[in-house]
Parts: structure tokens; sequence; C-alpha cells
């Protein structure tokens, strides 16, 4: 694999750590904002509209 696309992929994934921690740690209803983002990360909607979608 190449060395760039490695570093993306852990990228993305330490940004979705850093939300669902934010999520749940932050707001009354965690586990259905995780749960929320988690459902629109899934169906395709962008990181930065994530906040308006769900409500953060």
């Amino acid at each position: 694999m190449n060395k760039d696309l490695i570093k993306g992929i852990l990228i993305v994934v330490g940004v979705l750590l850093a939300l669902a921690v934010f999520a749940t740690a932050a707001t009354e209803d965690g586990v259905q904002k995780l749960s929320c983002m988690g459902r629109a990360a899934l169906h395709g909607v962008a990181l930065t509209n994530i906040h308006s979608v769900c409500g953060l």
C-alpha cells in the first residue's frame, strides 16, 4: 500500500474517533448523537456537515 494512502486512512479514522469522543462526552444524549454520526458517515455525509445533520 502507498504511504500516503495509509496516512490518509489514519487521519480519517482519527477525525472520526475525535468526533465520536466529543459527541459522547460533551452532550447529554451522547449515544444517540454517536449513532447519528455513524449513520451519517456511512451514508456519505461530508465530515464538515455532520455537525449540522446531527445537531451537535
